[in-house]
């Protein structure tokens, strides 16, 4: 009587030991069909993180595109493709200062973030410069110092010193004049308005081939101008 007892007690015992080492591994399945899913859901938002940037980016091209067209279809609308030389009385002031290599390596219609005194900077494109300025020492010192005191001749012929810096704007590097730049557009108020077409030359004045550049305002707002033009005809 007493071995059938024992047999039954342990066979209820194996009964349960498998039991619970079934729901074990139950549980365990289920987790990693769990963690099987997030990593899932995971992955596939890492992916549409990527094409949206990547679509975000597209339209950020696109948008720069098509005002680089449109600034340059307003360039030869208004005469200014080949751009007009530096005028002598700035090339004067240059080589007053013992400047040299003057190159044109901008010009743009300047926005409303290029005259505001409280964002202090005139930006450059980097995709939209027409000559190569830097010299192996500014490329190093720009690079190691993130900014560096230039030369600046202003549109009034003042001639000031400000700091050139490199900045990622919208994903674009940019060229960036600031420092004392407020100061610039304060001296030069009457002539640097919106929509005004401006040039920006560089230089190098000896001894040292410090970098310097020269504002021009080449015309006034492009919209002014076209409806004198239309009012002419």
């Amino acid at each position: 009587m007493i071995l059938p007892k024992f047999v039954a007690c342990l066979i209820t015992e194996m009964e349960n030991k498998m039991m619970v080492e079934k729901e074990g591994l139950k549980s365990c399945h289920e987790a990693r069909v769990e963690e099987g899913n997030q990593d899932y859901l995971i992955d596939k938002q890492k992916k549409q993180k990527t094409n949206d940037d990547r679509k975000k980016k597209q339209k950020t091209n696109n948008i720069n595109n098509q005002r680089k067209r449109q600034n340059l279809e307003k360039f030869m609308e208004l005469g200014l493709e080949p751009p007009p030389d530096m005028p002598q009385v700035f090339k004067d002031c240059i080589k007053d200062l013992g400047g040299s290599e003057i190159k044109l390596i901008f010009q743009k219609f300047l926005q409303l973030t290029d005259l505001r005194s409280q964002q202090n900077r005139l930006s450059m494109s980097l995709k939209q410069i027409r000559s190569t300025f830097l010299h192996e020492d500014d490329e190093r010192m720009l690079n190691a110092k993130r900014q560096m005191a230039v030369t600046f001749v202003e549109p009034c012929l003042n001639v000031s010193t400000v700091n050139l810096a490199k900045w990622n704007i919208r994903s674009s590097l940019s060229y960036i004049i600031n420092g004392d730049y407020s100061k610039v557009l304060k001296n030069n108020r009457d002539s640097l308005k919106p929509n005004a077409m401006v040039q920006i030359w560089s230089f190098h004045v000896q001894p040292n081939s410090q970098l310097g550049f020269a504002l021009i305002k080449v015309i006034d707002g492009y919209t002014q101008l076209v409806g004198c033009f239309s009012f002419l005809l």
